[in-house]
């Protein structure tokens, strides 16, 4: 009898729960940002979020990402859709050590889907490691990121016999050439007790051609101080800005012509500058290590507009990087507050206080 009752309940069971379209494995994930808008924020981590990279066709926005769930502070390449949601993809570096911080960073795609990127490791010690002991810029598919060429291990001599301890704002030329930014990198202390900080100074642009078993590394001419580098769409033509200058200049591989594209004076230091179509986006005054005031500017009309203010605070912006299509703008920013001491009515000093860096999508008008 109890067997007849439990062998209708079971069938009964089945029938209830049984669905027209089952349940398939998948991924879930949501599609857009947290609070969709013209303006919307894409990442809310704990842990700094920099150096975003459209995929080819605008398939998708990949970044490097601090690993909040990570005590070795790690930096991941993380992969969002192109109108923001959840992550859809993970690349950490798996085959290096455990017990060492690994960062994978700058990462830049080519049209057919190749990607070049930065890629650091340091060990895992008390304090934690001032400076990476190996950095190299990698060759690699976004089908099989760990599957890499090595195209410049880091530090190196540059042509110029500068030492380049770092390198930034990796751009591709064409299929076989790469431009980048070639930096030196310090860590002061304010005091002997203090956290050490992480100075880059941008020296000079680099193109390096890996067309040959070799790759060959040269110096552009007339770039000392570039600070950054964004690739025209022929590839013969580069942009870039210089330390303490309110200029943006172009030079054309071709010709060897160097002019001047865009002057900011009055305002100082522009940077983080990038070309798509008519339009010139650059990062002005500020910090460099944590931005400034983003500013757009119609090169045909001249005007010069910055994005919709955000809602909770003043934010400073790095790295704006237009879609391919010219439509959204998806950019580092991060808020900060500033803090004025006066004596009487004198300014003695003022102290900048920011957050760790997010992404936020902007819809070009």
């Amino acid at each position: 009898m109890r067997a007849g009752l439990a062998a209708v309940w079971l069938a009964a069971s089945v029938v209830a729960c049984e669905h027209t379209s089952p349940f398939r494995p998948g991924d879930y994930g949501s599609e857009g940002p947290l609070a969709p808008g013209p303006f919307a924020r894409l990442t809310y981590n704990a842990e700094t979020d920099r150096t975003p990279a459209w995929m080819p066709a605008a398939a998708g926005i990949l970044y490097s990402a601090g690993r909040a769930d990570r005590a070795d502070g790690d930096h991941c390449l993380a992969q969002l859709p192109p109108g923001g949601g959840s992550i859809r993809r993970w690349i950490c570096r798996t085959t290096a050590s455990d017990d060492s911080i690994n960062a994978l960073d700058e990462p830049a795609f080519a049209a057919d889907g190749r990607l070049a990127y930065v890629r650091a490791t340091a060990p895992l010690t008390f304090g934690r490691p001032i400076a990476p002991y190996a950095q190299e810029l990698v060759l690699a598919t976004i089908d099989a990121p760990q599957t890499v060429r090595v195209l410049r291990s880091i530090p190196y001599t540059a042509p110029s016999n500068r030492v380049h301890q770092g390198i930034s704002h990796v751009q591709w030329l064409s299929p076989t050439r790469l431009a980048y930014v070639g930096e030196a990198v310090d860590y002061p202390r304010a005091c002997s007790s203090c956290v050490p900080d992480t100075v880059r100074t941008g020296l000079e642009i680099i193109t390096l051609d890996f067309g040959g078993a070799t790759p060959i590394l040269a110096l552009v001419p007339g770039t000392d101080s570039a600070t950054s580098v964004a690739a025209g769409v022929t590839g013969d033509t580069i942009y870039f800005t210089r330390n303490d200058d309110s200029r943006v200049f172009r030079y054309a591989f071709s010709s060897s012509r160097l002019d001047t594209v865009y002057d900011f004076a009055p305002l100082q230091n522009a940077r983080d500058v990038q070309v798509r179509g008519n339009h010139l986006y650059a990062v002005l005054g500020g910090r460099a290590d944590i931005g400034g005031d983003l500013r757009i500017v119609n090169l045909v009309t001249g005007t010069d507009s910055g994005p919709p203010l955000a809602a909770g605070g003043t934010l400073w912006y790095q790295r704006p990087t237009p879609s391919p299509d010219g439509q959204h703008l998806v950019v580092q920013a991060r808020m900060v507050d500033i803090v004025l001491h006066f004596s009487g009515e004198i300014l003695i000093s003022a102290d900048t206080f920011a957050t760790a860096s997010d992404l936020w999508l902007y819809r070009l008008p």
